[in-house]
């Protein structure tokens, strides 16, 4: 039986993320398996799955902060902004740049921007992927979102390739970078490798491959398993210590911050607090509600049974 947790899978190339889930799901026989930040098939690296409960949980983690590294083939562009594409253009002549030149174009990346999403995305319009319309040859027009990167380095470049690593915010489109960095070099660009390093408080040296994991599993051995609270470090907490409050929590309930005495100045407005037994079990997750004639914790994800 698997509780409810987390574990981080270094997805290899060639599979979706969902074939991933189907995969361990089918293989673990578990009835409720999910993950987070959806990969491309050409992508490898941190993808965190969440079982049972846990799934619930997703939507609370602070994955604000990806890490990638990979490279870019310069004087090549593709339909999918990677070598998965189709080639729809090629540079004439000799690629001209140097390190000093990519390294100048990386700068103004820096910081916050809008980037519009590449065609061949997951990203939803009318509640269909992008993707789905550029298969069916349907032009649709992209969504711009707003983007944050806070580093951009060049590690080494090979021509045709530029090996890079970038810290960026959630929601950006390595592929769509390393396109407009082709632009701005006047020869055109497209992924040819991506590998996430981290994505919020999971790390590459927490992952394991695939087969690896699917081995472990066939031979019921124990798998590296991450508890809720192991991911929610970011959040506050309190210890509920009263059985009967614990009881109210578990219905869903609403509990006065007089009744478990918890100071004002510690608990956020903005933010999830980590409700816990004394024993560290994940409760719920609650916020401060202010709005009433008492001040009052308001359950957003109950996490115990009933």
């Amino acid at each position: 039986m698997i509780d409810d947790a987390f574990l981080i899978v270094d997805k290899p190339q060639g599979l979706t993320s969902q074939q991933v889930v189907a995969r361990v799901k089918r293989r673990l026989k578990c009835r409720k398996v999910g993950h987070t930040g959806t990969l491309d098939p050409l992508a490898t690296g941190v993808l965190p799955l969440a079982f049972n409960r846990a799934t619930r949980l997703i939507q609370y983690l602070d994955e604000s902060r990806k890490v990638y590294s990979g490279e870019i083939e310069l004087g090549v562009e593709s339909d999918t902004l990677d070598r998965d594409g189709e080639i729809v253009a090629r540079h004439d002549g000799p690629l001209t740049c140097n390190e000093q030149e990519i390294a100048e174009v990386f700068k103004r990346y820096l910081g916050q921007q809008t980037q519009v999403a590449p065609i061949y995305s997951a990203i939803k319009r009318n509640g269909k992927p992008l993707y789905a319309y550029a298969r069916a040859g349907v032009e649709v027009t992209p969504p711009e979102r707003q983007v944050e990167i806070d580093s951009f380095t060049l590690l080494s470049y090979k021509p045709p390739l530029v090996a890079f690593r970038v810290i960026c915010s959630k929601g950006t489109y390595v592929r769509s970078l390393a396109a407009d960095v082709g632009q701005d070099l006047g020869c055109g660009a497209r992924i040819w490798s991506l590998r996430r390093e981290a994505s919020g408080p999971f790390r590459l040296d927490q992952a394991i491959p695939l087969d690896e994991l699917l081995g472990k599993i066939d031979a019921g051995e124990s798998l590296p398993m991450l508890t809720p609270l192991d991911v929610l470090t970011h959040l506050p907490r309190l210890v509920i210590s009263d059985a009967k409050i614990r009881e109210r929590i578990a219905h869903g309930m609403a509990v006065s911050c007089s009744e478990i005495s918890a100071p004002m100045s510690v608990l956020p407005t903005e933010a999830e607090i980590v409700l816990t037994d004394e024993a560290g079990n994940l409760l719920a997750l609650a916020r401060l509600n202010l709005e009433g004639e008492t001040e009052e914790l308001k359950m957003s994800r109950v996490m115990m049974p009933q």
